[in-house]
């Protein structure tokens, strides 16, 4: 690469650095957790935590007090998430579709 070539670019790559680090810093804080609210749908949740969770239950399915699998009363379509892991992280349960209950670990 010529040096005239390496300066043209230099200021092209910090610009997009700039531009596109904001979206790459981890947003799970007690801000963030605080920002979700019941009804909420996905979309809203994964803007709040700078995107997709991981999916961790399904309906009729979830995680008891004591970390096992235990069977859950089936209202619906319900869906856990979790952004980060469960030493820090939050979790957001889905009940057709919507926020009806939220968790924060290590925040």
């Amino acid at each position: 690469m010529t040096t005239a070539l390496a300066r043209l670019l230099l200021p092209v790559v910090c610009a997009l650095a700039l531009l596109l680090g904001p979206g790459c810093e981890n947003k799970l804080s007690t801000e963030s957790y605080e920002l979700i609210q019941n009804d909420m749908d996905l979309v809203q949740v994964e803007d709040i935590l700078g995107g997709p969770g991981e999916v961790q239950a399904a309906a009729g399915v979830g995680i008891g007090a004591d970390g096992l699998p235990q069977m859950q009363k089936a209202d619906g379509d319900t869906t856990a998430y979790l952004w980060g892991n469960e030493s820090v992280g939050i979790i957001v349960k889905f009940r057709d579709g919507k926020v009806y209950h939220k968790q924060k670990m290590g925040l």
